[in-house]
Protein backbone atom coordinates (compact mmCIF):
# COMPACT_ATOMS: atom_id res chain seq x y z
CA UNK A 1 0.00 0.00 0.00
CA UNK A 2 2.51 2.39 0.86
CA UNK A 3 4.76 1.60 -2.50
CA UNK A 4 1.88 2.56 -4.24
CA UNK A 5 0.61 5.75 -2.56
CA UNK A 6 4.58 6.65 -3.04
CA UNK A 7 4.19 6.12 -6.84
CA UNK A 8 1.56 8.30 -7.01
CA UNK A 9 2.95 11.24 -5.45
CA UNK A 10 5.88 10.59 -8.05
CA UNK A 11 3.09 10.42 -11.10
CA UNK A 12 0.88 13.67 -9.94
CA UNK A 13 2.44 16.88 -10.41
CA UNK A 14 1.91 19.91 -8.49
CA UNK A 15 0.08 22.38 -10.29
CA UNK A 16 2.35 25.32 -12.19
CA UNK A 17 3.66 28.05 -10.34
CA UNK A 18 1.21 30.96 -9.95
CA UNK A 19 3.14 33.68 -11.80
CA UNK A 20 3.82 31.49 -14.68
CA UNK A 21 0.30 30.07 -14.93
CA UNK A 22 -0.91 34.06 -15.23
CA UNK A 23 0.91 34.36 -18.00
CA UNK A 24 -1.46 31.79 -20.16
CA UNK A 25 -4.64 33.24 -18.25
CA UNK A 26 -3.36 36.74 -20.03
CA UNK A 27 -2.70 35.25 -23.01
CA UNK A 28 -6.23 33.22 -23.22
CA UNK A 29 -7.90 36.22 -22.21
CA UNK A 30 -6.15 38.62 -25.05
CA UNK A 31 -7.66 35.52 -27.37
CA UNK A 32 -11.16 35.45 -26.48
CA UNK A 33 -11.64 39.55 -26.57
CA UNK A 34 -10.02 39.04 -30.37
CA UNK A 35 -12.31 36.44 -31.15
CA UNK A 36 -15.55 37.90 -29.58
CA UNK A 37 -15.02 40.48 -32.17
CA UNK A 38 -14.25 38.45 -35.32
CA UNK A 39 -17.69 36.14 -33.81
CA UNK A 40 -19.61 39.34 -33.25
CA UNK A 41 -18.95 40.93 -37.27
CA UNK A 42 -19.41 37.85 -38.80
CA UNK A 43 -22.53 37.10 -36.71
CA UNK A 44 -24.26 40.70 -37.03
CA UNK A 45 -22.69 41.32 -40.51
CA UNK A 46 -20.91 44.14 -40.12
CA UNK A 47 -17.11 45.16 -41.33
CA UNK A 48 -14.65 44.23 -38.81
CA UNK A 49 -13.70 47.04 -36.90
CA UNK A 50 -10.40 48.58 -38.34
CA UNK A 51 -10.62 47.32 -41.43
CA UNK A 52 -12.66 48.79 -44.79
CA UNK A 53 -14.90 47.09 -46.16
CA UNK A 54 -13.82 45.06 -49.31
CA UNK A 55 -10.18 44.54 -48.03
CA UNK A 56 -8.75 41.66 -46.90
CA UNK A 57 -10.72 40.89 -43.28
CA UNK A 58 -13.98 41.51 -45.05
CA UNK A 59 -13.25 38.83 -47.51
CA UNK A 60 -12.34 35.99 -45.02
CA UNK A 61 -14.78 37.24 -43.18
CA UNK A 62 -17.26 36.41 -45.68
CA UNK A 63 -15.74 32.86 -46.94
CA UNK A 64 -17.19 29.91 -46.00
CA UNK A 65 -14.36 28.85 -43.95
CA UNK A 66 -15.73 31.55 -41.49
CA UNK A 67 -18.19 29.33 -40.54
CA UNK A 68 -18.14 25.66 -38.69
CA UNK A 69 -21.79 23.93 -37.90
CA UNK A 70 -23.63 27.01 -38.29
CA UNK A 71 -21.62 29.36 -36.07
CA UNK A 72 -18.15 32.25 -36.76
CA UNK A 73 -15.39 29.72 -36.55
CA UNK A 74 -13.95 32.70 -34.51
CA UNK A 75 -16.53 31.90 -32.03
CA UNK A 76 -15.02 28.08 -31.70
CA UNK A 77 -11.87 29.77 -31.06
CA UNK A 78 -13.08 32.02 -27.85
CA UNK A 79 -14.32 28.85 -26.48
CA UNK A 80 -10.79 26.85 -27.09
CA UNK A 81 -9.22 30.17 -25.64
CA UNK A 82 -11.86 30.22 -22.84
CA UNK A 83 -11.03 26.65 -21.76
CA UNK A 84 -7.44 26.97 -21.86
CA UNK A 85 -7.56 30.06 -19.36
CA UNK A 86 -10.07 28.70 -17.53
CA UNK A 87 -7.73 25.44 -16.45
CA UNK A 88 -4.95 27.96 -15.92
CA UNK A 89 -7.02 29.19 -13.19
CA UNK A 90 -8.34 26.23 -11.91
CA UNK A 91 -4.75 25.11 -11.58
CA UNK A 92 -2.93 22.85 -14.02
CA UNK A 93 -2.18 19.95 -12.00
CA UNK A 94 -0.13 16.95 -14.49
CA UNK A 95 -3.82 15.67 -15.76
CA UNK A 96 -5.43 20.02 -16.44
CA UNK A 97 -1.90 20.53 -17.59
CA UNK A 98 -2.23 18.10 -20.33
CA UNK A 99 -5.49 18.71 -21.35
CA UNK A 100 -4.33 22.81 -21.61
CA UNK A 101 -1.61 21.55 -23.95
CA UNK A 102 -3.42 19.29 -26.25
CA UNK A 103 -6.00 22.60 -26.67
CA UNK A 104 -3.40 24.67 -27.24
CA UNK A 105 -1.74 22.26 -30.04
CA UNK A 106 -5.22 22.06 -31.68
CA UNK A 107 -5.68 25.94 -31.73
CA UNK A 108 -2.19 26.44 -33.47
CA UNK A 109 -2.50 23.11 -36.20
CA UNK A 110 -6.57 24.88 -36.54
CA UNK A 111 -5.42 28.41 -37.19
CA UNK A 112 -2.44 27.60 -39.07
CA UNK A 113 -4.83 25.64 -41.66
CA UNK A 114 -7.00 28.83 -41.68
CA UNK A 115 -4.09 30.82 -42.31
CA UNK A 116 -3.06 28.76 -45.67
CA UNK A 117 -6.31 28.81 -46.63
CA UNK A 118 -6.99 32.88 -46.28
CA UNK A 119 -3.40 33.09 -48.05
CA UNK A 120 -2.94 30.08 -50.41
CA UNK A 121 -7.14 30.03 -51.58
CA UNK A 122 -9.30 32.61 -50.82
CA UNK A 123 -5.83 34.89 -51.72
CA UNK A 124 -6.47 37.71 -49.04
CA UNK A 125 -4.84 38.02 -45.18
CA UNK A 126 -7.02 39.25 -42.23
CA UNK A 127 -5.21 41.45 -39.92
CA UNK A 128 -7.44 40.33 -36.74
CA UNK A 129 -7.31 36.18 -37.71
CA UNK A 130 -2.88 37.01 -37.94
CA UNK A 131 -3.41 38.59 -34.51
CA UNK A 132 -5.19 35.19 -33.77
CA UNK A 133 -2.86 32.97 -35.00
CA UNK A 134 -0.02 34.77 -33.52
CA UNK A 135 -2.25 34.33 -29.80
CA UNK A 136 -2.25 30.83 -30.37
CA UNK A 137 1.37 30.57 -30.56
CA UNK A 138 2.14 32.19 -27.27
CA UNK A 139 -0.21 30.05 -25.82
CA UNK A 140 0.89 27.45 -26.19
CA UNK A 141 4.69 28.30 -26.11
CA UNK A 142 3.35 29.64 -22.47
CA UNK A 143 1.64 26.12 -21.58
CA UNK A 144 4.90 24.48 -22.35
CA UNK A 145 6.47 26.99 -20.37
CA UNK A 146 4.42 26.21 -17.46
CA UNK A 147 4.78 22.32 -17.82
CA UNK A 148 4.87 20.66 -14.40
CA UNK A 149 7.55 17.99 -13.35
CA UNK A 150 5.95 14.65 -14.65
CA UNK A 151 6.90 11.11 -13.45
CA UNK A 152 8.58 8.41 -15.72
CA UNK A 153 5.80 6.83 -16.78
CA UNK A 154 3.94 9.97 -17.28
CA UNK A 155 2.88 11.96 -20.43
CA UNK A 156 4.11 15.48 -19.62
CA UNK A 157 7.64 13.22 -19.88
CA UNK A 158 9.42 13.12 -23.27
CA UNK A 159 9.20 11.20 -25.65
CA UNK A 160 5.88 10.75 -25.08
CA UNK A 161 4.85 14.60 -24.63
CA UNK A 162 5.92 15.05 -28.40
CA UNK A 163 4.12 12.09 -29.84
CA UNK A 164 0.78 13.49 -27.93
CA UNK A 165 1.39 16.91 -29.96
CA UNK A 166 2.11 15.46 -33.41
CA UNK A 167 -0.86 13.36 -33.01
CA UNK A 168 -2.95 15.97 -31.97
CA UNK A 169 -1.77 18.41 -34.63
CA UNK A 170 -2.50 15.59 -37.41
CA UNK A 171 -6.03 15.07 -35.90
CA UNK A 172 -6.92 18.30 -35.84
CA UNK A 173 -5.80 18.93 -39.53
CA UNK A 174 -7.98 16.07 -41.15
CA UNK A 175 -10.62 17.38 -38.78
CA UNK A 176 -10.54 20.87 -40.33
CA UNK A 177 -10.05 20.23 -43.45
CA UNK A 178 -13.30 17.33 -43.10
CA UNK A 179 -15.49 20.15 -41.87
CA UNK A 180 -14.67 22.56 -44.86
CA UNK A 181 -15.65 20.03 -47.57
CA UNK A 182 -19.05 20.82 -48.02
CA UNK A 183 -20.02 23.83 -50.63
CA UNK A 184 -21.69 26.49 -49.25
CA UNK A 185 -24.58 27.66 -51.28
CA UNK A 186 -26.51 25.20 -52.50
CA UNK A 187 -26.32 23.18 -55.39
CA UNK A 188 -25.09 24.74 -58.86
CA UNK A 189 -28.58 24.62 -59.98
CA UNK A 190 -29.74 26.94 -56.82
CA UNK A 191 -27.00 29.31 -58.12
CA UNK A 192 -27.43 29.78 -61.54
CA UNK A 193 -31.11 30.17 -60.59
CA UNK A 194 -30.42 33.12 -58.23
CA UNK A 195 -27.64 34.47 -60.94
CA UNK A 196 -30.60 34.85 -63.69
CA UNK A 197 -32.62 35.98 -61.10
CA UNK A 198 -30.60 38.77 -59.76
CA UNK A 199 -30.05 39.85 -63.87
CA UNK A 200 -33.92 39.47 -64.09
CA UNK A 201 -34.23 42.66 -61.59
CA UNK A 202 -31.59 44.20 -62.60
CA UNK A 203 -29.49 43.75 -59.73
CA UNK A 204 -25.38 44.66 -60.32
CA UNK A 205 -22.49 44.01 -58.41
CA UNK A 206 -19.78 46.38 -59.36
CA UNK A 207 -16.05 45.31 -58.90
CA UNK A 208 -12.68 45.41 -59.97
CA UNK A 209 -10.61 42.62 -61.78
CA UNK A 210 -7.69 42.85 -59.42
CA UNK A 211 -10.00 43.03 -56.34
CA UNK A 212 -9.80 39.99 -54.21
CA UNK A 213 -12.73 40.30 -52.21
CA UNK A 214 -14.33 40.44 -56.04
CA UNK A 215 -12.92 37.39 -56.85
CA UNK A 216 -14.20 35.85 -53.32
CA UNK A 217 -17.83 36.99 -54.51
CA UNK A 218 -17.60 35.23 -57.85
CA UNK A 219 -16.29 32.50 -55.84
CA UNK A 220 -19.08 32.03 -53.78
CA UNK A 221 -21.17 30.65 -57.27
CA UNK A 222 -18.70 28.39 -58.15
CA UNK A 223 -19.51 27.48 -62.17
CA UNK A 224 -21.92 29.90 -62.05
CA UNK A 225 -20.03 32.95 -61.83
CA UNK A 226 -20.55 33.60 -65.12
CA UNK A 227 -24.14 34.58 -64.82
CA UNK A 228 -24.03 37.02 -61.99
CA UNK A 229 -24.54 40.53 -63.44
CA UNK A 230 -21.18 42.25 -63.11
CA UNK A 231 -20.02 45.92 -63.72
CA UNK A 232 -16.09 45.86 -64.39
CA UNK A 233 -14.96 49.78 -62.32
CA UNK A 234 -11.38 49.76 -63.38
CA UNK A 235 -10.59 50.79 -67.29
CA UNK A 236 -8.21 48.37 -67.90
CA UNK A 237 -10.13 45.44 -67.37
CA UNK A 238 -12.29 43.56 -69.92
CA UNK A 239 -15.30 45.18 -70.87
CA UNK A 240 -15.18 48.02 -68.19
CA UNK A 241 -17.94 50.31 -68.00
CA UNK A 242 -16.47 52.94 -65.73
CA UNK A 243 -18.92 55.25 -66.21
CA UNK A 244 -21.56 53.44 -64.78
CA UNK A 245 -19.89 52.66 -61.52
CA UNK A 246 -18.96 56.85 -61.25
CA UNK A 247 -22.86 57.11 -61.63
CA UNK A 248 -23.79 54.65 -58.89
CA UNK A 249 -20.77 56.15 -56.74
CA UNK A 250 -19.49 53.39 -56.24
CA UNK A 251 -16.47 53.77 -53.73
CA UNK A 252 -15.28 50.00 -52.84
CA UNK A 253 -15.40 47.21 -54.00
CA UNK A 254 -17.45 44.85 -54.57
CA UNK A 255 -20.53 47.38 -54.04
CA UNK A 256 -23.94 45.27 -55.12
CA UNK A 257 -27.11 47.53 -55.89
CA UNK A 258 -29.96 45.07 -55.29
CA UNK A 259 -33.56 46.85 -55.71
CA UNK A 260 -32.46 50.44 -55.04
CA UNK A 261 -30.84 49.44 -51.87
CA UNK A 262 -26.87 49.37 -52.11
CA UNK A 263 -24.45 47.00 -50.19
CA UNK A 264 -21.13 47.05 -49.76
CA UNK A 265 -18.41 44.10 -49.55
CA UNK A 266 -18.72 40.30 -49.98
CA UNK A 267 -22.59 38.83 -49.37
CA UNK A 268 -23.13 35.15 -48.95
CA UNK A 269 -25.08 33.10 -51.66
CA UNK A 270 -27.76 33.19 -48.92
CA UNK A 271 -27.89 36.93 -47.82
CA UNK A 272 -28.03 37.74 -52.02
CA UNK A 273 -31.00 35.45 -52.39
CA UNK A 274 -32.31 36.87 -49.49
CA UNK A 275 -32.06 40.34 -50.14
CA UNK A 276 -33.38 40.03 -53.63
CA UNK A 277 -36.19 37.68 -52.60
CA UNK A 278 -35.03 34.92 -54.42
CA UNK A 279 -37.39 31.76 -52.86
CA UNK A 280 -35.37 28.90 -55.58
CA UNK A 281 -39.03 28.10 -56.68
CA UNK A 282 -37.02 28.24 -60.98
CA UNK A 283 -34.85 25.27 -59.24
CA UNK A 284 -37.92 23.34 -58.03
CA UNK A 285 -39.63 24.05 -61.60
CA UNK A 286 -36.90 22.20 -63.16
CA UNK A 287 -36.67 18.91 -61.47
Amino acid sequence: MGKQAGRRRQVEAPPAAGGARWAVVAIAAAGVVVSAVLAASRWAGAAVPLCAAGTGCDVVQASRYAMVLGVPTAFWGAGLFATVGALALWGLTAQRWLAAFVLAVAAVAFSAYLTGVSLLVIGAACVWCLVTAALTVALLGAVIVVRPAGGRRSWLRAPRLPIAGALTAVATLVLAAGLFVEPVGGSLEYRQALARHLTAIDAVMYGAYWCPACTEQKARFGEAAAGVPYVECDPRGARSRPDLCERASVRSYPTWVIRETRHEGVLTVEDLARLSGFTGEAVEATR
